[in-house]
């Protein structure tokens, strides 16, 4: 005050310069009033800090009583965890998906660690059998947790419009959009993935735990699901998790995945064999030591919870399994989820295949005997070319280009020549339509017969199902020939290890061979049959277009003739892929009706030269 009257004072002349009895006057009467208000801002701060200390008192009051009362339960025969370890855990995930206690609204705690207050208190007698029956019990038990959470803060002093969030948020009466009900959402799955999982899934099977996996990842968050992904699974759950958040994310196939080869009972034993030799507690390690010395860049690929290397001895144990005939579907299942959730939620691709196989290859090597090594190693081989049967496929359809170079580049032959040629003719017929849309729209341009743009679309489309079923064949077949096989393992079976196989022996071991012999000729089929149907979609394509090259106008020209010689190119690369698997691999005679398709083509007069002559009608 004393200041402010000072300075009032010295900006007026003397002449009207008050006197100074008055300026003295001025600034005690200032000074009084800073005091005055200084006082009431110091009261009212006060009244505030105390207020403040009296509702976070009330808080602490309520949470110590809560957790008396929980104490106080009685732990329910099918729980996995007492009252006060639940909501212990409840409050735990909330803390960690909230990034701290300092990020935790009151009511959200509260409520966090009354989670479970007095479940049992409503019996579930009476509600009836089956899920609607728990849904009914669940929904009063929810109620009534409700009430009594509403009693017991209340009691205590805790602030009505805290208390009814906090009631809102365990009887679970928030929409899920409200972001505190979805963090107590994520924290009970969590609980549930961690803790119940194991003793829930006693009595149900792959299907059906998958089945309630989906489920379970829909209702969570993505942080929760990142989260999810980190926990300790056994190797079968973790499959069924592995499906579940699949189909959650509409990744799964849309059909049915690609088909895996059936390894021989001999490589499948094999596998199983060398694998108890490695030590489980430092194969993750291991494996990602090697991996990473042979490509750095992957550890950005793999630094996610789901990779951590406790989680990659049970991916192979998993898969190892899953080896026998009957639960090959499966297998196919859990592979395909593996390459989608890799590909979606991480920086997975086909480049990085190589430097995988390699580093799985040699780190289950190294612990097998000295004379057992080639054999361990060409098994391993088998297995990982028998999963990127299914993931290869899924993986190609979905790289960039400068992801697909990569891929051609790496120190392994996926894609393939033949994948590469799929993909030549497929991009080939899509240059042909795209002259004869644009020529048709151009001013006098002629648009070209609906039957015809029917056909090389659908040409297009069943070329790039083409370059998907070549991968998977390649892979099939390379897998099913470095196979490790009964007979392979004798180096001259004798008649005295024939005439020591009698009667069921004899028959089943007959008997697995011809399914193994069939299996490679499964294989060897195919990898005929799609490069017989690349170039037989190209030629027909080809013929189609015929009819309508005049119409082409001359600025498209060049790109018509770059179409029509990109699928020549690819049907050159099938044709000779079908021949070489004919003659070399198959062998004359034992596919006649495949010899005849492959005459057909190779007697045609080819279309490529009358495609490219647009002054012939």
């Amino acid at each position: 005050g004393a200041t402010v009257a000072a300075t009032v004072a010295s900006t007026l002349g003397p002449e009207s310069r008050p006197r100074g009895a008055v300026i003295a006057v001025a600034a005690g009467a200032g000074g009084l009033g800073g005091f005055l208000l200084w006082r009431l801002t110091r009261s009212a701060a006060r009244r505030g800090l105390e207020g403040a200390l009296e509702v976070a008192a009330a808080e602490e009051r309520a949470l110590r009583l809560v957790d008396l009362i929980h104490a106080c339960q009685p732990r329910r025969f099918e729980d996995v965890l007492d009252e006060t370890s639940y909501c212990a855990e409840v409050e735990r995930w909330v803390l960690e998906l909230r990034g701290g206690p300092i990020h935790v609204p009151p009511a959200l705690r509260l409520a966090a660690r009354a989670a479970h207050l007095e479940r049992g208190a409503v019996s579930s007698e009476g509600f009836g059998e089956g899920r609607q029956g728990y849904l009914s019990w669940r929904a009063k038990a929810r109620r009534r947790q409700g009430e009594r959470l509403e009693e017991v803060l209340l009691a205590v002093g805790v602030e009505r419009g805290l208390v009814a969030r906090a009631c809102a948020l365990v009887a679970k009466e928030l929409p899920i959009h409200d972001v505190d009900m979805q963090t107590m959402e994520d924290a009970a799955c969590l609980i549930f993935l961690g803790h119940r999982l194991c003793q829930f899934q006693a009595d149900k099977d792959d299907g059906k735990m998958a089945d309630i996996l989906q489920k379970t990842w829909r209702k969570m968050s993505p942080q929760a699901q990142a989260q999810a992904l980190g926990l300790d699974y056994t190797p079968r759950m973790l499959g069924c998790l592995l499906e579940g958040a699949a189909a959650a994310e509409d990744l799964q196939a849309s059909v049915a995945p690609m088909v895996a080869p059936r390894l021989p009972a001999a490589t499948v034993t094999l596998l199983r064999d060398s694998w108890a030799l490695v030590p489980q507690d430092k194969f993750g390690d291991e494996f990602y030591g090697r991996l990473f010395a042979e490509d750095e860049n992957l550890r950005e690929v793999f630094d996610i919870p789901a990779a951590r290397p406790q989680n990659v001895p049970k991916v192979v144990r998993m898969l190892l399994d899953l080896l026998d005939s009957e639960q090959v579907p499966r297998f196919e299942r859990v592979i395909h989820a593996m390459a989608a959730l890799s590909r979606h939620f991480g920086r997975f691709r086909t480049a990085h295949l190589a430097a995988i196989k390699k580093a799985l290859v040699r780190s289950i090597t190294d612990y097998a005997p000295s004379k057992e090594k080639k054999k361990t190693s060409q098994a391993w081989e088998a297995f990982f070319y028998s999963v990127c049967a299914v993931s290869c496929p899924f993986l190609i359809m979905n790289d960039r280009l400068c992801e697909s170079a990569n891929s051609t580049a790496s120190a392994l032959p996926l894609p393939s020549g033949g994948t590469l040629a799929g993909n030549l003719a497929s991009q080939g017929v899509a240059l042909l339509e795209m002259c004869l849309r644009v020529s048709g729209l151009s001013q006098g341009g002629t648009a070209a017969p609906e039957e015809v743009l029917h056909r090389i679309t659908e040409a297009r489309d069943w070329l790039m199902d083409a370059v998907r079923d070549d991968v998977n064949a390649y892979c099939g077949l390379v897998s099913s020939f470095i196979a490790v096989t009964a007979t392979a393992e004798e180096d001259e079976p004798s008649p005295a290890n024939t005439r020591g196989l009698q009667g069921g022996a004899a028959i089943a071991a007959a008997a697995a061979a011809a399914a193994e012999e069939a299996e490679r000729r499964r294989w060897l089929r195919r990898s005929v049959e799609v490069p017989l149907h690349i170039a037989e979609l190209s030629y027909g394509a080809a013929v189609a277009c015929l009819q309508c090259r005049r119409q082409i106008k001359r600025s498209l020209q060049p790109e018509w003739v770059a179409g029509a010689k990109l699928m020549r190119t690819a049907t050159e690369i099938a044709l000779r892929n079908v021949s070489t698997n004919l003659t070399s691999i198959w062998g004359k005679g034992n596919s006649e009706a495949l010899e005849k398709r492959f005459s057909k083509l190779r007697d045609t007069e080819p279309p490529w030269e009358d495609l490219c002559n647009f002054g012939i009608s």
